[in-house]
This record gives C-alpha cells, sequence and structure tokens, in this order.
C-alpha cells in the first residue's frame, strides 16, 4: 500500500493540523496568564505550547520526508495565505449578507492581512529562487535587522560591520 494514501498518513496530517491548532491556541492563553501576571500559569503554557511545536516539527518531517527547505516553506506559505484570504473574502460576503457589516469588514480587514502576507511570502520565494535575496541587480540601501545599520551596494554585507552578525540580519531598507 502506498504509504500517502493510507490511514495512517491521513491520521499524521489530522494529528499535524491539531498540534499547530494547539500550539496557537496554547499561546494566546499563554499571553493572557501573563497578562494576569500569572507567571506559574504562563510557564505551564509555554511548555504546552513548546511541547505542540516540537510535536509538530516530528510529525511534518515524518509527512514530508525530512525538513521542508525555507523555499518550500514560503511556497507552502503563500498557498496557504492565498487560501485564507479567499476564504475571508467568503465570509465577508456572507456576513454582509445576513446584515453583520462590522463583521464584515473585519473579515475583509483580516483578507487583506493575508493578501499582505501572501505577497510577502511569494516576493520572498522569488527572490531566492532568482538569487536575490541578499543581492539584487541594481544599487540598493540594506538595514541590518540587528542594529539597525544602513548600507548601500549590490549585495547586503556578509558581516553586519556595526554588530556582527550575518547577511541573513539583513533586509532591503524601505522608508514606505
Amino acid at each position: 500500500m502506498d504509504f500517502q494514501q493510507s490511514k495512517t498518513y491521513i491520521n499524521l496530517q489530522i494529528a499535524l493540523q491539531n498540534e499547530l491548532q494547539s500550539n496557537a491556541k496554547l499561546q494566546l492563553f499563554r499571553k493572557k496568564a501573563d497578562q494576569d501576571e500569572l507567571l506559574v500559569i504562563r510557564y505551564i503554557f509555554d511548555t504546552a505550547a513548546r511541547n505542540a511545536e516540537f510535536i509538530s516539527e516530528r510529525l511534518r518531517r515524518i509527512l514530508y520526508g525530512g525538513d521542508p527547505s525555507t523555499l518550500n516553506n514560503l511556497l507552502e506559505a503563500s498557498a496557504d495565505a492565498e487560501k485564507a484570504e479567499k476564504s475571508y473574502r467568503e465570509y465577508s460576503r456572507i456576513a454582509l449578507e445576513e446584515g453583520y457589516q462590522d463583521i464584515a469588514a473585519l473579515f475583509n480587514g483580516i483578507g487583506n492581512i493575508k493578501l499582505s502576507h501572501d505577497v510577502a511570502f511569494h516576493r520572498t520565494a522569488e527572490d531566492i529562487q532568482n538569487s536575490e535575496l541578499f543581492c539584487k541587480p541594481t544599487e540598493t540601501l540594506w538595514i541590518c535587522l540587528g542594529c539597525g545599520n544602513i548600507i548601500g551596494g549590490l549585495c547586503a554585507p556578509e558581516i553586519c560591520p556595526i554588530c556582527g552578525y550575518p547577511q541573513g540580519y539583513y533586509q532591503i531598507y524601505c522608508q514606505c
């Protein structure tokens, strides 16, 4: 029997979704306990969320035959964001039909956020595919996300001359 056609494979997919959902919910619970200054309870939620994250990583490695690359993660995240955006647009349409204008506006706003995520994931994946993540064909300003150093050049520096952090801490500087 082909593994991807097995009930076990389907159960692994369900388990992964359950662990991811659990992690997200526990993070919200942790945040509330932190706001309430209940550090012991925060620690419990933090531990459970971290456990769910580690379990998720293990299940994902089994499902995908190892750790997917960052490029594959960006492409998957882009597809997920695009799907979520369409869902929120539909939720907005239904809420409008039912007379819930405020909720329709909320869903539409969330759809805009998902669209923004999709664009960011997609552009970054294209930059990786075109070998332009840290080098551009024209002079560009780069900013270090560590210390804030701004430097011009075709490529971000291999090492930040100010804080010593690696190139991965650089992104294009935008005064948007």
